[in-house]
């Protein structure tokens, strides 16, 4: 076999520094002492006084000391063991210098690295790796930190210490229960192996299986099953990175926000969470849930991006109206102003994304109010549109509060037919039953915001279901102060057998019920019949106001150009087709059925046997459509996460650490200072170590 001499030097050289690196050990141990003799026949040297020993760069010294062979020896009196700026304290001491291992002996046993001291029942020291191992309790206090395990290991090189079993851990950010962690004396960065419990100085309480804590961040990072209590929400991720300070939070994977005083849960695969202001942006197949805890009928939504806030925030942004922007927009009570300058039209997916990076909401609204591009085109549509958005406002009290205008009328006065399609044929009705159809009680619902409201925006793909409600639209703003819905871009929202389309559509809700909405620019209400499904009950106008009642539609009022398409039913027959024309209508419904419609203003109606329907008469109204097949069936559609259950009572439960490790030491310090047994020493060593390396 030929060996190539470049490669031997090579592989001599790895081995070489693979010794050095690692070592195998100094063989000779260096020694010196005052005096000493030789007993037992020649086996055993005695040293005494001063007694020092040299070995991989650590010095032992003590008062007595006795050498069996080159490589064991043992010392008593004043123990100190010394490597680099670590020095172990005892009374008694055995060395092996084979294995590397000093043993040090004492009713408590004392480690001293700079300003970080340890107290323990059982030491040992390598002195070729520079680790120091205890069992048996120890506890160790360094500036405002103080740690206490059943065992450790403490790396010297590093300044680094293990605990191992019942760690307990507290400084003034934090206390800590786990069973195995490591921290660096040096920068007070802790790493967790275990599960740990921990509590921050701002009354949170934080789980992980694993992590780290960088203090000088005052930043966690969880890898695995993190949560975060606070004291109104629960948090949960597979992975988060959290800064304890500003409750701020990036989350992957699994997400979970619960908010019992909004009555929210939160879900997605990425977010941004600001905890101080209880917002969050969640993408990566978000949903989020509202309930009410005395309603069984929670709603689910889901949408590519969405974002959480308090209302309190919208309260204080309309306070002080800022630059329009996906964040600052004020939205008040005024409909068609804020339909005309909706702001999420102009928000694409790369802007949502990139907010999701920034550190702060703040970082968030200045990227969006200085992209001067999409604020320019959105001051040009408004100059176009001004004069039309201000006739509007003016005819808002006339769209919104019509139904009280057609109250107020009288009904004799007015040429009026009424169409009763299931009960009656009469012809008129007087006021008092228009005016028993819905009270006021529908418009006095707005209240003050408080801490427990919110504001939910969803953008794109947006899907709503509940047992009784449906919805999709291309982007929604959720607000509970006045318990309303914008929906925007496409909104369709399906109640029993109706379908309900429009440019868009503001829904209020009270207790999770939907009880009325604003259908906008031509809306549509569709019904399917039963006992043939190619044919269809239509309503369309320019401005509908829906009232529901559990959830099924009650009463409409229709203003300008108010048109219908009605087929009258039995229960094994469709009798014919009714089709009216006129400037306002009324619709009552009965079982989500059409009862009664009242039309008033430019009046024309035919009705038509079914087989006598003129084909020029277009039996679907302008605009219709039809669009089941887009309707969620079922929760699992919008919904496909398993929901944690609250963790907070066990939570509650859980007790910060009492450290019975150090309070039993601290204990025994006292009794042995007492009794005169020990010493709680500190000294330096009795001579410079430079003087020992001597080849006796």
């Amino acid at each position: 076999m030929i060996f190539n001499k470049k490669k031997i030097a090579v592989w001599l050289t790895l081995i070489f520094s693979f010794i050095c690196i690692h070592g195998i050990g100094q063989v000779k141990v260096y020694w010196r002492s005052d005096g000493s003799k030789i007993i037992e026949k020649g086996s055993v040297v005695q040293l005494t006084g001063n007694v020092a020993f040299y070995h991989n760069g650590a010095v032992i010294t003590c008062d007595t000391a006795y050498r069996y062979g080159e490589q064991r020896m043992e010392g008593i009196g004043r123990v100190i063991i010394n490597s680099d700026s670590t020095f172990i304290y005892g009374d008694r001491f055995t060395y092996d210098s084979e294995t590397n291992i000093a043993r040090v002996y004492a009713p408590l046993i004392k480690t001293i690295d700079k300003d970080a001291v340890l107290y323990t029942h059982n030491m040992q020291f390598n002195t070729l790796t520079n680790i120091g191992s205890y069992f048996g309790g120890g506890t160790l206090s360094q500036k405002d930190n103080l740690m206490e395990s059943e065992r450790g290991d403490y790396y010297t090189d590093t300044r680094t210490i293990v605990l191992v079993g019942s760690v307990s851990m507290k400084n003034d950010d934090y206390e800590i229960k786990t069973d195995s962690i490591g921290f660096n004396l040096n920068t007070e960065f802790v790493t967790f192996y275990d599960q740990a419990d921990i509590w921050n100085s701002e009354g949170e309480f934080l789980k992980a299986n694993q992590g780290t804590y960088d203090r000088e961040l005052e930043r966690y990072d969880f890898f695995d099953e993190a949560y975060v209590l606070t004291q109104e929400q629960e948090v949960w991720a597979d992975s988060m990175q959290y800064n304890s300070k500003t409750a701020e939070a990036l989350l992957w994977n699994n997400i979970q926000i619960l908010d019992t005083v909004q009555m929210a849960i939160s879900f997605g695969d990425y977010g941004h969470y600001w905890g101080n202001y209880k917002r969050a942006i969640l993408t990566e197949n978000p949903s989020v849930i509202t309930y009410d805890v005395s309603q069984p009928d929670s709603s689910f939504m889901k949408a590519d991006t969405m974002f959480l806030a308090p209302a309190l925030d919208f309260v204080h942004k309309q306070q002080n109206p800022p630059i329009d922007s996906l964040l600052n927009a004020p939205i008040t009570n005024d409909s068609v102003a804020l339909l005309e300058t909706d702001s999420l039209s102009f928000i694409s997916s790369p802007v949502v994304d990139s907010m999701i990076l920034d550190s702060s909401l703040v970082k968030i609204e200045e990227k969006i109010a200085t992209d001067t591009t999409k604020i320019k085109v959105k001051k040009e549509r408004e100059r176009k549109k001004e004069k039309k958005i201000k006739e509007r406002k003016k005819k808002k009290a006339g769209k919104i509060r019509f139904r009280d205008k057609m109250l107020m009328r009288d009904t004799l006065a007015m040429k009026q037919q009424v169409v009763d399609s299931l009960v009656t044929d009469s012809s008129l009705v007087d006021s008092s039953a228009i005016n028993s159809a819905v009270s006021n009680d529908y418009y006095s619902y707005k209240r003050e915001a408080d801490s427990s409201d919110y504001i939910i925006r969803g953008f794109h793909r947006v899907k709503i279901f509940r047992d009784s409600v449906q919805a999709v639209c291309d982007s929604l703003v959720l607000i509970s102060t006045d318990s309303t819905m914008r929906m925007y871009n496409n909104p369709i929202i399906w109640s029993d057998n109706s379908q309900i389309t429009a440019d868009s559509i503001i829904m209020f809700t009270r207790n999770q019920q939907l009880y009325r909405a604003e259908l906008y620019n031509f809306p549509i209400i569709v019904q399917q019949l039963k006992l043939d499904t190619t044919r269809y009950n239509q309503i369309r106008g320019k401005f509908m106001e829906a009232f529901f009642k559990q959830n099924a539609l009650d009463v409409i009022y229709i203003d300008q150009n108010a048109e219908t398409r009605f087929y009258k039913e039995t229960d094994d027959l469709i009798e014919g087709l009714f089709a009216a024309l006129s400037g306002s209508m009324k619709i009552t419904f009965i079982d989500s059925q059409i009862n009664q419609i009242f039309w008033y203003q430019d009046i024309a109606t035919d009705l038509y046997p079914l087989d006598k329907i003129p084909p020029t008469l277009e039996l679907f109204l302008k605009g219709f459509s039809w669009h089941e097949a887009e309707r969620p069936k079922s929760r699992n559609e919008v919904f496909n996460r398993t929901i944690r259950n609250s963790f907070r009572s066990q939570a509650e439960l859980i007790l910060p650490p009492t450290f019975p490790i150090t309070t039993k030491i601290d204990q025994e310090k006292v009794e042995l200072l007492k009794a005169g047994t020990w010493e709680d020493r500190n000294e330096p060593l009795p001579f410079d170590k430079n003087t020992l390396i001597i080849d006796y």
